[in-house]
């Protein structure tokens, strides 16, 4: 039985797809032996609806860095302890975060694109607005796996430097560098459909975060509080 060499855990809507489609283009790091990204896994272990097998055994030991990225980590209060518990000492724990507001908007776009209805409500909506607690979040995974293994990025700047963000993470893993190619090609997880925000939402996400955007600019000197509006 083996163990990820890397795991992902957020945030939704933050380029996770597209970050994860760059890590593994290297030779020598992979996904799960089924080709999943997200395994939604580890809080099922946690929660004791899955055996430690049914995650572990997807990760054998043939010389592949295999991990998993599963945005949903970052805010399951039983993921953070599975995670100790299950992975090994080395094995660095990956976060891309975006600014919250428009991450907010980023889902529920992609709601919009998937439902039925042009206006996936109310679940959605209150999911997503607590997606974007990130420094309660963050400070929930230093916790349990603490912080030096945990290598927290902005989308923003690593969509400035995609090669030195991937490289960074493949040092961690003890492999060379090799170039990136297609850096600019769209996720299969990009959102299609528009999605208009009912009048004051948007301000109130806004007042809602601010404690969520200041504290990882003191917890960890990252600034997420840059306003961009793409998908």
């Amino acid at each position: 039985m083996g163990t990820p060499s890397w795991l992902g855990i957020g945030a939704q809507r933050s380029g996770t797809t597209w970050f994860t489609d760059l890590l593994t283009q290297h030779p020598q790091v992979g996904l799960g032996t089924n080709g999943k990204k997200e395994q939604h896994l580890l809080h099922k272990v946690g929660d004791g609806v899955e055996p430690a097998s049914a995650y572990l055994d997807l990760f054998p030991e043939d010389g592949i860095r295999r991990g998993d990225w599963t945005p949903q980590y970052l805010r399951h209060s039983s993921a953070p302890a599975t995670a100790a518990r299950l992975l090994g000492p080395d094995a660095p724990v990956l976060v891309l975060l975006r600014d919250p507001v428009d991450r907010f908007v980023s889902a529920m776009r992609l709601a919009a694109t998937r439902a039925k209805s042009p206006w996936p409500y109310p679940v959605p909506i209150t999911v997503q607005t607590f997606s974007g607690f990130y420094a309660d979040q963050l400070a929930m995974w230093a916790h349990h796996v603490g912080r030096s293994r945990m290598q927290v990025m902005v989308f923003e700047s690593v969509r400035q430097d995609p090669q030195a963000a991937v490289d960074s993470v493949w040092s961690r893993l003890g492999v060379t560098s090799v170039a990136l190619r297609d850096v600019d090609r769209p996720s299969g997880s990009s959102s299609r459909a528009s999605w208009t925000p009912p009048e004051g939402l948007l301000a109130s996400l806004e007042v809602l975060y601010r404690p969520q955007v200041r504290r990882p600019v003191d917890d960890w000197g990252l600034d997420i509080s840059t306003r961009k509006t793409q998908p």
